[in-house]
């Protein structure tokens, strides 16, 4: 008698301990009913196909600019009304990721990307004088050095013949980001392949496949499948590279006698004000003791290498393959790059419109989201607590009141309608508190590779070829970027 009691007061505090969770759950459920949405059978099917971003179109078309998507027991609700993205964005209360983010932690850690609340708002604060446009200026003596070894490898391509620039531009991104933010030459783009960029492309793919698979969101699952182990083997070789970085520009530190600010701006060993990296800015901060931990350092560099070059590599690459295929674009793009050379720290109008509507086409990141912490007024829905509401860039970028022929390149919009744009009609950098916060970075090493590229070479069509773009971490094209090349006369 004395156990069956106990088994029903164990019984009894197992469903006292989850009630609130069951309670929460229904009441999901209850607002789930209320909004459009496919079955778990066609996220499985689709999920299978690797054809994310075309489903997801489809399912705009099919119940407009709201839908819902269950993963599980976790359930999203798309956005991509400007309108209703302006309420997500610039809510200061919304600032935690979804679940989906929580997959990328075995890599990223709780890194500016992947950190809510205080703990995010103490490494922006901790990170934004990092960014600052002084000192992104000068970087970009070590962009143009990188841009120029991008353009002789690139010219035993310009003959002509079609060939995938995609591999290029990756190798020139992370050559890039590690000179400048990590302040160590990499030369990446003197090898033929990088393990790096393998590993950051394998893991991108498992765990945005994972994000959309029923199945391995369950751990024990998914513990047992090859892109577990895939996932594994990537990660060695990630965070071996970083750690690999950031003993070497400790010891730089250590060799210089630098132990605060103070000494590194007297220093011309390490670079002073001009070429203080960003991980010099972690390590020193650290030395002074307000800084962050060994592990929050390998946080941040994981996070901003990631970032800084694969988003950007994204962006070239749809760039360059939309030049090759507009002629009349390509030319007043280049008109410009000659008449700015040298001056590609000042605004350039029209090469800046261009690569946001590269942007608009093609964003870097198709969809990110938020998980609500309190009930949520979104237009006409009250979104409760503990559902994960994500924008979906892709299609709030295709709106026709805002870009009347939506699949048209079409740079002019930049210049023309901008001011009459939705302030939240394009998001490429995402907006409000939890903006982009290495765009500027971003904007420079794009204006900087690309008008390089456009004084040395014209880029021409491919017959019949289109990008196959896949909405992983970051969009990219699965079938690469073809195009063909010949030098300028």
């Amino acid at each position: 008698m004395n156990a069956l009691a106990l088994i029903a007061f164990a019984l009894w505090a197992l469903f006292m301990r989850y009630l609130p969770h069951i309670v929460e759950f229904l009441r999901i459920r209850k607002f789930a009913s209320t909004i459009p949405g496919p079955s778990i059978g066609e996220l499985i099917e689709n999920a299978k196909k690797g054809q994310i971003l075309t489903w997801l179109n489809t399912l705009y078309k099919k119940h407009g600019t709201v839908f819902r998507i269950w993963f599980g027991k976790d359930l999203m609700v798309f956005f991509s009304d400007p309108e209703d993205v302006r309420q997500i964005l610039s809510n200061n209360k919304l600032l935690r990721k979804s679940k989906n983010y929580e997959l990328t932690e075995v890599w990223l850690g709780k890194g500016l990307l992947t950190s809510a609340n205080e703990a995010w708002q103490r490494r922006r604060k901790l990170l934004t004088p990092a960014f600052h446009f002084r000192i992104l200026g000068e970087f970009k003596e070590p962009m143009e050095d990188n841009c120029q070894i991008l353009i002789s490898k690139l010219r035993e391509k310009a003959n002509g013949e079609q060939f995938d620039i995609y591999p290029y531009i990756t190798l020139f991104a992370l050559d890039a980001i590690s000179e400048t933010a990590m302040g160590l030459k990499k030369n990446a783009q003197k090898q033929s392949e990088s393990e790096y960029v393998k590993a950051v492309q394998t893991i991108c793919r498992v765990l945005h496949k994972r994000s959309f698979s029923f199945w391995h969101r369950f751990d024990l699952i998914y513990r047992f499948t090859d892109a577990y182990k895939e996932r594994s083997e990537a990660l060695q070789v990630l965070h071996g590279e970083t750690n690999r970085m950031i003993k070497l520009r400790r010891q730089m530190l250590q060799d210089t006698n630098i132990h605060n600010m103070a000494d590194a701006e007297k220093s011309d060993e390490v670079g002073g004000k001009r070429r203080l990296a960003f991980l010099d800015m972690l390590l020193i901060s650290q030395l002074e003791g307000g800084g962050l931990t060994d592990l929050e350092i390998r946080e941040e560099v994981d996070t901003f290498l990631f970032e800084g070059h694969d988003t950007t590599s994204s962006a070239m690459a749809f760039c360059i393959y939309l030049l090759s295929q507009h002629e009349d674009i390509q030319q007043r793009a280049y008109e410009e790059a000659v008449a700015m050379q040298g001056r590609e720290k000042e605004t350039m109008r029209y090469l800046e419109a261009v690569i946001k509507e590269t942007l608009r086409i093609y964003p870097s990141v198709p969809f990110y989201s938020r998980k609500t912490q309190e009930d949520l007024q979104i237009g006409n829905l009250t979104v409760p607590k503990g559902v994960a509401i994500s924008v979906l860039a892709y299609m709030v970028h295709r709106d026709e009141n805002n870009y009347p022929e939506p699949e048209k390149f079409n740079p002019d919009r930049f210049l023309v309608n901008d001011k009459e744009l939705h302030p939240f009609a394009f998001v490429a950098f995402s907006a409000g508190p939890r903006n982009c916060i290495g765009q500027k970075f971003a904007m420079l090493e794009l204006k900087l590779a690309l008008s390089s590229l456009l004084r040395s070479y014209e880029l021409l069509p491919v017959k019949d070829f289109v990008p196959n773009p896949l909405a992983e971490l970051v969009m990219k094209s699965g079938n690469g970027i073809q195009i063909r090349m010949r030098p300028r006369k």
